[in-house]
């Protein structure tokens, strides 16, 4: 008895087989690049949040820091130096509202670049002969030249608040 093999049947259905398997390495690349331009686009938002964050943070640091400065003048102001033996703890005068100029450029100051700051002082309270004071100043900056028609640029405000008293 003799068996006879077909060679075509065999030949027919490996070729049906690499046919059925013919693009499947161009979608796994397709699918490949999909993948690393949704990470690659991710890892880029990313970094953009962070550095808007950091900008921020400077900005309203130099904020805080302005504002610093015009409470200090402010203080002055109220409480100059004794330039008198006769008057040892001088009072000044208590301005409703202060603007104090902060350069917009030079090389004095370059940290207040682009920043106000805003005072106002408040006698809200005399009892035997001693003032009390409330002292607010707000200090703004920007991240160029603020303007009331700027657009896109980056803004920060910070406020403090002192309170106090003549001697």
């Amino acid at each position: 008895m003799t068996v006879k093999l077909n060679n075509n049947s065999n030949k027919t259905k490996a070729s049906k087989l690499q046919t059925k398997q013919q693009g499947s390495a161009l979608m796994l690349s397709l699918f490949i690049i999909i993948v690393l331009t949704l990470l690659g686009t991710t890892l880029v938002k990313v970094l953009s949040t962070s550095s808007e964050a950091i900008a921020q943070e400077v900005i309203g640091t130099r904020a805080l820091m302005a504002a610093n400065s015009g409470m200090q003048a402010e203080l002055y102001v109220l409480f100059p130096l004794a330039t008198d033996a006769a008057i040892p703890q001088p009072i000044g005068t208590c301005n409703a509202s202060n603007t104090h100029g902060l350069p917009a450029s030079g090389s004095d100051i370059p940290g207040l670049y682009h920043c106000s700051a805003s005072t106002t002082c408040d006698l809200y309270h005399t009892q035997d002969l001693v003032n009390y004071y409330r002292l607010t100043s707000t200090g703004e900056c920007g991240s160029s030249a603020i303007a009331a028609d700027s657009k896109g640029v980056v803004r920060s405000s910070r406020t403090i608040q002192v309170e106090a008293r003549s001697l």
